[in-house]
């Protein structure tokens, strides 16, 4: 079939069976040969399960699959079924009869106030960012801070055009780079949008914006994507980096607070990337002592590995970055990497905190412990 648009088309079950889907990030999404440009080689099709959502990296096809667009359908008939009923009118009161004595007039109470409008739904404001990515700038603002299109679309990044940010309040004249905030299972918690333009450009008060709601990680899947030391580092673009450089494994939490220790239980080695500032060192210690308590190797990226400047991305964009080997990243003494002596904890101390948060067995732990 010859497509003269590539625009708001409709995939059957069949037709997607056809496409050979993997799972992928979770479960959560499907990566699949495309139909429409006749892909044959690259999986270029990526469909969100949770929407029905899908676009082609390669061909720029999007759409959604029939099923979803049954669920809204019933969803509209259900909404205007309710809407019909509450605008039926009503049959009037039965008269009562007239009291037998004068009542004092009744209290009245303050209208309660109209609840806030809730926002519209999070995957439908993302799938239209990603849709918007390609040709914008915000993929000029990304080739910028040296991220591939191609690799900020595998983590989902879209762009909001001026007047498209939820918040309103937030709303900035450039647009704003939109990553997804996720929790481990895939699912979609929250977005955040980065204004476009340098720091000169940008005031400080607007470059960041986080939508008012629950946190999560910017690819939070790699918590759960196999065995390889995880990465963790403090914003969206500095993981972007550390996936450019080639670490396969890298979260970004948003902010040191907002680490879940939960959420990373099965976890058994860490390398932090935090800023290399003050700051930023003195939070990566506090997680690595932390870890180094719950029975995890730990290590660091050390301050001279960003060249002199601030963070993983500033470092990449000049083109100093030094990572190392990252597959011996956790061994003391590994290149560009090194176990702090201060991490080194009592043995009584190492012991409890694994055998009660590790989940470990105690014979397990003892022995950890005492390596």
């Amino acid at each position: 079939m010859i497509h003269t648009s590539l625009e708001n088309l409709t995939l059957t079950d069949a037709d997607l069976a056809a496409c050979k889907p993997l799972a992928g990030e979770g479960g959560h999404v499907l990566r699949a040969l495309c139909p429409f440009h006749g892909s044959d080689h690259q999986r270029s099709l990526r469909v969100q399960l949770s929407s029905g959502r899908f676009v082609c990296f390669a061909c720029g096809a999007w759409g959604y699959l029939a099923k979803a667009r049954e669920r809204w359908q019933e969803e509209r008939q259900r909404q205007a079924a309710f809407q019909r009923s509450a605008a039926r009118p009503q049959p009037a009161p039965w008269p009562r009869p007239p009291a037998a004595a004068a009542k004092p007039p009744a209290l009245r109470l303050p209208a309660p106030r109209e609840p806030a409008p809730a926002l519209p739904d999070l995957a439908q404001h993302l799938a239209a960012f990603q849709t918007a990515l390609p040709g914008s700038r915000g993929e000029a603002y990304l080739e910028q801070r040296g991220i591939p299109l191609a690799l900020a679309q595998e983590l989902g990044v879209g762009y909001a055009a001026p007047g498209t940010w939820p918040h309103l309040a937030r709303d900035w004249r450039g647009g704003r780079v939109v990553f997804p905030h996720t929790d481990p299972d895939g699912r979609l918690v929250n977005l955040y949008g980065r204004a476009v333009g340098t720091a000169e450009q940008v005031p400080k008060a607007k470059r960041h914006d986080h939508l008012p709601g629950e946190k999560g990680y910017c690819n939070a899947a790699a918590l759960q994507a196999g065995a390889a030391p995880l990465w963790v580092c403090e914003g969206a673009f500095d993981a972007l980096a550390l996936l450019a450089a080639g670490v396969p494994r890298v979260v970004a939490i948003f902010g040191v607070q907002g680490w879940h220790w939960a959420w990373a239980r099965e976890v058994r080695e860490l390398v932090f990337a935090l800023d290399a500032d003050a700051a930023g060192q003195q939070q990566w210690r506090t997680l690595a002592r932390q870890a180094a308590l719950r029975g995890k190797r730990v290590a660091a990226l050390p301050a001279a590995a960003y060249g002199g400047y601030k963070d993983v991305n500033e470092a990449w964009m000049a083109g100093v970055l030094h990572i190392g080997a990252w597959p011996a990243a956790t061994a003391a003494g590994a290149e560009g990497l090194a176990v702090p002596e201060d991490l080194r904890e009592a043995w009584q101390e190492r012991a409890a905190m694994m055998e009660w948060d590790g989940g470990l067995a105690r014979p397990e732990v003892e022995r950890a412990a005492w390596r």
